[in-house]
Parts: structure tokens; sequence; C-alpha cells
């Protein structure tokens, strides 16, 4: 990798975390929240550009998509969450959730930047990658991935808003074992079933648990209008990922009969997408139809948020195996 490109990821990851305390100051000093909340957008614009050029920068230099290993999919992924904040954000002028991004944004920096020195050095693509079918299949569903992440921090907010403290804190605890599954098969050689079980176990009795306390409520006065405008975030942000993880999982079908002969072959990661996909229709169903509180709802978006985690990260790292295991880096 060219100090180039070097030099323009580092700047995108160092301006996602200024933005981020931005952010948090904007929350301690409500006199200068605006002016604060501004400043943070445009810092974080600004490394949206940077990363736009580094992801350009690297894929002149490959002389191909630049899409093949896994700290590339980080690097699409962190400037899909920053574009997609910064879409809704002007269209909403939210408050709470750049925070949320940013921070979002600045640790999936941190994970590429952790990953083993040859994820970061352009190589020759692996057999398996050689095809025009790449660069149709994976951008939609990373992009998905993104949305559905902002989706997920969105429903975190309404829960606080909602003074669902109990619900919230609960689901956080959920999506922290997934982390930490994540990392630690990502950085250790931990046993795949421990690390299955710290990801499923702890998801689900996280999720469990918020569902069981969802009728509890601080004494802290709900902000209705603020909830009602994060449940709407919530759906928006699922309204545009939803289609895009269609469109990955039929290119990908596309790809997978034009590579092995077979449109489905019920592989691991491809069950686990079609299972994120379905979660999804449940929630656009569950919301059109209004057969749920936003509270109950929101708590589909972080589970929905649970099981793109699995499918976009947690095949390759917690040893699930199957024929996408060439996006392993160990």
């Amino acid at each position: 990798m060219s100090e180039f490109q070097t030099v323009l990821i580092n700047t995108a990851g160092v301006l996602s975390i200024v933005s981020f305390w931005f952010f948090v100051g904007s929350n301690a000093l409500p006199k200068r929240q605006d002016w604060l909340i501004k400043t943070g957008n445009i810092i974080l614009f600004v490394g949206f550009a940077a990363l736009s050029s580094a992801i350009i920068a690297r894929g002149i230099e490959s002389n191909r998509f630049p899409l093949s290993n896994l700290y590339e999919s980080l690097l699409w992924f962190a400037w899909s969450v920053i574009g997609g904040y910064l879409l809704i954000s002007r269209s909403y002028g939210l408050k709470q959730l750049g925070w949320l991004a940013s921070m979002t944004a600045a640790t999936f920096f941190l994970y590429g930047s952790w990953l083993p020195a040859g994820q970061h050095e352009i190589k020759p693509l692996a057999p398996a990658l050689v095809s025009y079918w790449r660069q149709i299949h994976v951008p939609p569903l990373i992009m998905s991935y993104a949305m559905f992440f902002i989706a997920g921090l969105s429903a975190f907010v309404q829960l606080w808003k909602t003074t669902r403290l109990r619900s919230m804190l609960l689901a956080l605890a959920a999506l922290a074992a997934g982390i930490a599954a994540i990392a630690l098969g990502t950085f250790t050689d931990m046993n795949s079933f421990v690390l299955q079980g710290l990801f499923v176990g702890g998801s689900l009795s996280g999720l469990a648990g918020a569902w069981v306390n969802l009728p509890q409520q601080s004494t802290k006065k709900i902000n209705q209008e603020h909830a009602e405008l994060y449940e709407e975030v919530v759906y928006r942000s699922i309204m545009i990922g939803f289609p895009l993880l269609t469109i990955g999982i039929i290119t990908g079908g596309l790809w997978a009969n034009h590579s092995w002969g077979s449109y489905w072959s019920w592989d691991p990661k491809e069950s686990m997408a079609l299972a994120t996909w379905v979660g999804y229709a449940a929630y656009i169903h569950l919301r059109i139809h209004h057969e749920c509180s936003a509270e109950k709802l929101s708590l589909v978006a972080v589970t929905g948020m649970l099981l793109t985690m699995l499918t976009y990260l947690g095949f390759n790292s917690l040893g699930f195996g199957g024929l996408h295991s060439y996006g392993r880096f160990r």
C-alpha cells in the first residue's frame, strides 16, 4: 500500500475520532450544540472525502475494483456508514446519532489497522474472486450492512428516548458479546466452538432479557418527539438497506451459478444472509401493518444488527467454514 493511501486512510480515521468528540461535546454544551454538531458533520465529511480518495487511489494502484479482502471491505463499510449517516442527518437534522456513527466508523478503522500487514498490501486476487461479478455482488451487500448498522444505532437511541433503559442496556450487552466474539476470533486462536457459543449465547440471552424487560421504564420523562424521529430513522435506514441486501443475494446466486454451477448451495454464509433478509422483511411487515410498538420494532432492528454482524464478519472469524471460507485471512 502506498504512503499516499496510508495518509488518506489515517486522516479519515483521525477525523472520525475528532468528529466523535465534537458530537459528544454537543451533548455536554447545550448552548453550543448546533455549532458543535455542524462542525462535527463538516469534519466527518472531510474524512469521508479522504476515505473516498483512498479507495479510488487503491483501485488505481491495484488496477482492479478495490474490494477483495477483509481490509478493503472494512474501508468500504466505514465509507458507507459515514456516507449513510451524513445523508440521513441532512434529511432529519439528527442530534444524537453522530457520535454513534463516528464511533462505529472509528472502530472499524481501528479493526482494519490491527489486521495482519498482508491484508493491507495489494495482492493478486484469489481465484474465486476473479470475476466481474465481484464488483456487482459485494458493494450492495457492504452498503446494506452499513445501513442496517445505522438502523441498529438509531434503535438504541429510540429505546433511550422512551426510557427503556434496562432493555437498552441488555441489548447493548448482547451487541458487546457479539463484538467480543468476533474480536477474539480475529486476533486469537481461541476454540471456534467457544467463540460461537459466546456470540450466539450472549446475543440470545441479552436480547431475551431486553424483550422481557421492555415494559420497564425509568422515571425519566419520555421525549416523544425525538423517539418518533429516531423510530422513523430506523425504518428509513432499513428501507434503504433491504433492497441493497436483496440485490446482493440475487447477484450472489448468479455468481454462484457462474462459478459453481448452482444458484444456491445452503452454504452457512448464504443461509445466514437469507436469515438476515427474513429478519428485516419481518421488520418491514410489522412496521407497515403497525403490529408492534415502536419499542418492540427497535429490538427487532437490534436483532437484525446482530444477524448482520454475524453474516458480515462472524463466519470468517468464528470458524463456521463453508464455501466462503476463502474470506478468512489466517
